[in-house]
């Protein structure tokens, strides 16, 4: 579990095709501290299980699961992504819950000062609501306004500093995540058992 405060950029030095996954090697300093094989990273949104480690990379397999939900390819090669390890009980969370488990992605279609707009899929749009949270690229940001597939959100120039959102041009494409808590109430508005719908409110 993440909050989506990014600690740090890392740079990807290798995306390397395996027979059923690619190999992925993120040049890094910061998150790097006590952090050891089969720890979890999240990277721009993914998490991902470090499966080699030194004191100036890690390297993490990507399953082809990830990859058709993500926009990982080879074009990330020599790109910073943002990068954050996982919470610890005696952490704050200062952004929100964060699993690093993709829903798709959805592509900037404008800037307008410190606003940015994306347009996504109506599967992933339904879960979008205005005011609530959406981690894009792994980033814990708020909804400003939101329309169907179509939603902004308001970057404060902290966040542009220290995320590769400053990087990001129209047409580029983000990984999205959408709030646990909207996915939760989702399920439990489809659901037609009393005792289903039970079972969820309690996770409420």
């Amino acid at each position: 579990m993440f909050t989506g405060i990014a600690e740090e950029l890392g740079l990807v030095k290798e995306f390397k095709q395996k027979s059923d996954t690619v190999e992925i090697k993120i040049a890094c300093k910061k998150v790097l501290e006590e952090t050891k094989l089969g720890d979890s990273i999240m990277t721009d949104g993914v998490c991902l299980t470090v499966t080699e480690i030194t004191d100036s990379y890690y390297k993490a397999d990507i399953m082809n699961e990830s990859l058709k939900k993500t926009k990982f390819d080879r074009s990330l090669l020599g790109k910073e992504v943002n990068l954050e390890r996982a919470l610890r009980f005696s952490d704050r969370l200062d952004g929100h819950i964060v699993q690093g488990h993709v829903d798709g992605v959805g592509r900037l279609i404008s800037i307008n000062k410190n606003v940015y707009r994306f347009k996504t899929s109506r599967d992933i749009g339904k879960f979008i609501v205005n005011k609530g949270s959406i981690a894009i690229d792994g980033i814990s940001l708020t909804v400003s306004f939101e329309n169907d597939d179509i939603f902004e959100v308001s970057l404060i120039p902290e966040t542009l500093t220290r995320t590769n959102l400053k990087n990001k041009r129209v047409g580029d494409l983000v990984n999205l995540e959408t709030d646990i808590l909207s996915r939760i109430v989702e399920k439990l508005y489809r659901s037609e058992k009393k005792e289903d719908r039970d079972s969820l409110l309690s996770l409420l």
